[in-house]
Parts: C-alpha cells; sequence; structure tokens
C-alpha cells in the first residue's frame, strides 16, 4: 500500500515538475519585455489625438487614439526584428520630459531637440526628423534673425523649457549693456490668440516649420495677413542649436537607458536606410501639410550619438 502511494505521488510530481517546465518555457517564449514611452500628444503633425480608432495608429491602454509622425515612425520600430522582443506602451501625459528624466518612463518622444541643458538629464537617440525653424509676424514685414527680432521690438511667445525659448534666453544673457534683447514673454495662450496677436503686429511666433504650416493650414484666413520667415540654417545653428534634429529622450537615471538608445538609434537608422523614414515623413508631414516640397528627413552625417 504504501509503496502504491508513493508511486502515486511521485507521478503527481512528475506532472507538476512538467506543467511548470511547460508553463516557464511559455512564458520565455511568449512573453515580451514592455517598453513605457510618454508623449505630451502635441504637436501636430508630429503628435496627433484623434476622435476615433479609425483614424489612429495607436491606441493607448486608456483608449487614446494617437496619429502623427512621431507614432508612426514608433509603430514602425516595432515592426523591426530587433524589437521582436519587445512591446510598446504609449501613453500620453502632459509631465513626459519629468517622468523620463526621474525614471518613471523608459522614454518619451515628442518632436524632442536637442540642447546642452537636455543632454544633462537625458541620452538622445539617433534623429528621425531635421527641422528648419521660422518666425512669422504680420504681413509685409519680415523677420530673419535674432537681431532683427530684437530690433523689431515685438513680443516673442515662448513655452517655458521649450528649445527655441532657451535659445532666446541664452541669447539674452549675452548680450552686451546697451544691445537690445529680444522681448520674450511666457505664454500658454491658444495659438489663434497668438496668430490674432501676430496679425495687430504686437507679437512675432517662433515654431518649427512643419508647426507653422500646420496651423497655416487650419487657418488659412488668419495666414492671409501674415508673413513666414523661414530661418538661415547658419542663422538656426548660431543662435538656436547646431543640431535641429529631434529624438527620442531617456531619462540618464532610467535602468535600461543606454541599452535602449542603441536599440533605438539602430531601428532608426535601418528605417533611414531603407527609405521607411522618408516615406513617412512624405505621408504624414508633406501630405497633411499641402506641400510636398517639405521634408523632415535628417541627413546621413546626422545619424551620429549626441551623448
Amino acid at each position: 500500500m504504501k509503496k502504491e502511494f508513493r508511486k502515486i505521488v511521485y507521478a503527481a510530481l512528475l506532472i507538476v515538475a512538467a506543467l511548470s517546465l511547460t508553463a516557464c518555457g511559455k512564458k520565455v517564449e511568449a512573453g515580451k519585455k514592455v517598453i513605457k514611452i510618454e508623449t505630451k500628444g502635441s504637436p501636430a503633425p508630429f503628435i496627433v489625438t484623434e476622435d476615433s480608432a479609425d483614424a489612429a495608429i495607436y491606441t493607448t491602454k486608456d483608449n487614446v487614439y494617437l496619429s502623427g509622425y512621431d507614432v508612426a515612425v514608433l509603430v514602425e520600430l516595432f515592426k523591426l526584428p530587433e524589437f521582436s522582443e519587445y512591446e510598446l506602451d504609449l501613453s500620453v501625459n502632459s509631465n513626459a520630459l519629468v517622468n523620463a528624466q526621474q525614471g518613471v518612463i523608459d522614454a518619451t518622444i515628442n518632436n524632442w531637440s536637442y540642447n546642452k541643458e537636455r543632454a544633462e538629464s537625458y541620452l538622445f537617440s539617433f534623429p528621425y526628423t531635421k527641422s528648419r525653424y521660422t518666425i512669422t509676424s504680420a504681413a509685409g514685414t519680415t523677420i530673419s534673425s535674432f537681431e532683427e527680432l530684437a530690433e523689431s521690438g515685438l513680443k516673442i511667445y515662448g513655452g517655458a523649457g521649450g528649445n527655441t525659448t532657451n535659445a532666446i534666453e541664452r541669447w539674452n544673457e549675452a548680450r552686451k549693456d546697451g544691445e537690445r534683447k529680444i522681448n520674450l514673454e511666457y505664454t500658454s495662450a491658444d495659438i489663434t490668440v497668438q496668430l490674432q496677436e501676430a496679425i495687430e503686429g504686437k507679437v512675432a511666433l517662433i515654431h518649427d516649420q512643419p508647426v507653422i504650416l500646420k496651423y497655416k493650414t487650419a487657418y488659412p484666413t488668419q495666414f492671409e495677413s501674415l508673413n513666414i520667415t523661414v530661418l538661415s540654417d547658419e542663422e538656426t545653428a548660431t543662435n538656436i542649436t547646431a543640431n535641429n534634429t529631434s529624438h527620442i529622450l531617456f531619462g540618464k537615471t532610467g535602468k535600461n537607458s543606454k541599452e535602449y538608445q542603441k536599440l533605438f538609434s539602430e531601428g532608426i537608422k535601418k528605417l533611414y536606410e531603407n527609405g521607411t523614414l522618408e516615406e513617412l515623413g512624405k505621408k504624414w508631414i508633406g501630405e497633411k501639410l499641402n506641400d510636398p516640397s517639405v521634408s523632415v528627413l535628417p541627413l546621413a552625417s546626422d545619424l551620429d550619438y549626441l551623448n
């Protein structure tokens, strides 16, 4: 009887062991490492919050429908063989930049450009865009440099922590006694309010070219009374950034930041080389702005680590 009981117990243990191994095998095979990424949800056409799932290319866990160039780049990255062991968890959070810095999330994507201040807290992927900057002012005026902007006396609206805002702050700090500074004013005013004040000759606006063209498409009547001046590459490099490119940011405190910086950078390079980035730019930027001449494709020489 005891012998028979031992056989039953032994058989049961074998079954449990087999089930455990099977379960573990399935977990290793099917399990993916989740990469948590946040975006602020704007600006279009880089990040677009859609009204329906039909218009979205990614739906967050809390049912926010997203599309736009940046989202399209992420979706394509996770289709690459190098990402087969990873799963994307993208969400919208106004504190995305802070959360990435503190290691709460793995990364943030939001058309983030490079500057020295950010490089102190974040690792940058290879760029997936290259932008040109513009100054928008009342019709009949052309402002093509920071110097001309200061001389105009116009207010310039900026958001705290923004790349162009930081550039203007640095430029003002470097001015000598007696030299005019740019009249920078921080605002969260709606773009329609800002455009009206620009029409009235009260302010000038600085934006990436795709962003301002998106506004032009949305508010064509207002732009009949406005002039958009594209800054030269020299002006941009001298006064805004020598790296007028956008990157995925990984907080330096994140435990996987260096690993993910390499993973995403190599993925971006592959999308560049196989033509995917160019096609995404045409679809999500050029077509959306009704201007096929607009390109956000970085140069081959831009595909390098900035830190």
